[in-house]
């Protein structure tokens, strides 16, 4: 009979339980060879948790080859290596039996091939996965007790450093953190503080300009006043930032408070009264935001409004930069709203009745679709390979936390990095995936756009504020501005358009640009 070995091994396993591969693979080899069956094919997975097989790719190929006739029979040292999770467990003996291949656990001497045995592998997958999630929820009841002792229990925060899970001072930090709240408690608001740090050339723990989220994070959290917050957020596992709970842990810690419980009780208080939201004065929309794109740094605008000498809103979109980062990083670079809106309805109202200039633009169309999606496409590859090595990774941290009654801080840390490393990854993988779904391999023909357009330019003006917004956004990709020293310098200079105007609505035109003149 011929034979498929699969060995899996964490790596908290391997260091602490002794779980080798290559232990795994000699007493399997042993016990094989002595029965004179063939061992064709080991398969490894080294340093991977059992919780998923969607993340082992040596237990993926094990099972495509399971299809091809390979080998007769798939043989592990104890069913747990093949998976702690019962659902996924039976999955794999369901695709085994239906490939004609056997399963052998030689720990606990289960044949799946008999009925018996499939009743063992059900009952044993079963502990394995209560095993887990055992394994689980005793961890969250020590980070929990930990917390309620006043513990920390680990990851990245200004004003601290975090050795073997103590929180020490970092008194260069902490000079910052009091300034900050110096800062707020004597009447500046988020954005007037983080403009005023990235100004004086100061950076955030991960080396970032600061933005009013940062600034709101540090006003808003206990721990500086020697406080243990913790379970803010209920099933952490599965729901991540989801899911508030109201019951958190609030404690006092064991660490030392960097500012004076008199200045948190104050910045707590402004706070509050702060948060109430103000009665909307203002009915005005822009239906260009984020459309718009600063002259100076690319970013997109997003309105403003100013009242006039006689009480009169006037409307404006600014750089989204400067609003949430100060001046430190772009300057306002105000765009008039009436005037910018205006020539972009009439200059796509114009392009509809020039059908030399609308063929200009569908020669545009068709050069970008023959030229743009096979960057993209290979940009995609790229981060979707690197995004499986930070998971593979994570998943490896998660394993020593979850498998370790106390562990490492590095540990902790070095998880809370590549899940930032992780979430910037994936936001440029939607970039990525919005800009790749929109190219195609098709061309564009005249009719088409102008049908898109003609239907555009006919409702524009005629909607409600909501649905203008809605299908500007719907054709437009950016329109970019020029520069100048003042708004009525700040004309719209070109329009950049796309089209979902196929056949059969899978794909979606990238146009050239329309130019002012």
């Amino acid at each position: 009979m011929r034979v498929a070995l699969y060995i899996r091994v964490s790596t908290e396993e391997q260091a602490k339980e002794g779980y080798s591969i290559d232990a795994q693979i000699n007493v399997l080899k042993s016990h094989f060879e002595n029965k004179g069956y063939e061992i064709v094919n080991v398969y490894k997975d080294d340093g991977y948790s059992g919780k998923n097989i969607e993340d082992r790719p040596n237990l993926k190929m094990l099972l495509a080859d399971s299809g091809n006739g390979l080998f007769d029979m798939v043989a592990v040292w104890r069913i747990n290596r093949m998976s702690r999770k019962q659902l996924d467990f039976l999955q794999i003996i369901d695709t085994l039996e239906k490939n004609s291949v056997a399963f052998f656990s030689l720990s606990e001497n289960i044949d799946a091939s008999t009925p018996v045995g499939k009743l063992m592998l059900q009952i044993l997958g079963s502990f394995a996965e209560l095993e887990r999630n055992q394994i689980i929820e005793n961890v969250k009841m020590g980070m929990n007790e930990r917390a309620e002792q006043g513990k920390w229990n680990g990851g990245i925060v200004l004003g601290y450093k975090s050795v073997n899970k103590q929180l020490i001072i970092d008194e260069k930090e902490a000079t910052l953190v009091r300034y900050i709240f110096d800062l707020y408690i004597n009447g500046k608001g988020y954005k007037a503080i983080a403009n005023q740090l990235n100004k004086e050339g100061y950076k955030t723990k991960k080396n970032a300009f600061f933005a009013i989220p940062t600034i709101r994070t540090i006003i808003i959290n206990p721990l500086y006043a020697g406080f243990i917050r913790f379970n803010q957020v209920q099933n952490w596992n599965e729901k991540r930032r989801a899911g508030k709970n109201e019951n958190y842990t609030l404690v006092q810690g064991e660490h030392k408070p960097i500012i004076d419980l008199a200045v948190w009780e104050k910045a707590k208080s402004m706070n509050e009264m702060k948060s109430h939201k103000p009665i909307k004065t203002f009915h005005g929309h822009f239906p260009l935001t984020t459309l718009l794109r600063c002259p100076m740094c690319g970013q997109g605008m997003i309105g403003h409004r100013t009242k006039n000498s006689t009480g009169e809103y006037l409307r404006y979109y600014q750089c989204s930069a400067l609003r949430s980062k100060g001046s430190a990083v772009c300057k306002t670079n105000l765009v008039r709203a009436d005037e910018a809106e205006a020539f972009v309805f009439k200059r796509i109202e114009q392009i509809t009745s020039n059908p030399d200039l609308l063929e200009k633009i569908v020669g545009n169309v068709n050069g970008k679709v023959r030229t743009l999606k096979q960057p993209l496409q290979d940009q995609l590859e790229y981060i979707q390979e690197q995004l499986l090595n930070i998971e593979r990774h994570i998943k490896r941290l998660i394993d020593v936390i979850v498998t370790t009654d106390n562990p490492p801080s590095s540990v902790v840390e070095k998880l809370g990095t590549f899940e930032d490393e992780k979430k910037k990854l994936i936001e440029i993988k939607k970039d990525t995936e919005y800009e790749l779904n929109r190219p195609t391999i098709q061309e564009v023909s005249f009719e088409q756009v102008h049908q898109v357009l003609s239907g555009f330019s006919t409702v524009i003006t005629k909607v409600e504020p909501v649905k203008q917004k809605d299908l500007l956004h719907s054709i437009i990709n950016k329109i970019t501005v020029n520069v100048g020293n003042n708004p009525d310098e700040r004309s719209v200079k070109d329009i950049e358009l796309f089209f979902d105007a196929s056949i059969n609505d899978d794909f979606v035109f990238t146009c050239g640009t329309v130019h002012r003149d």
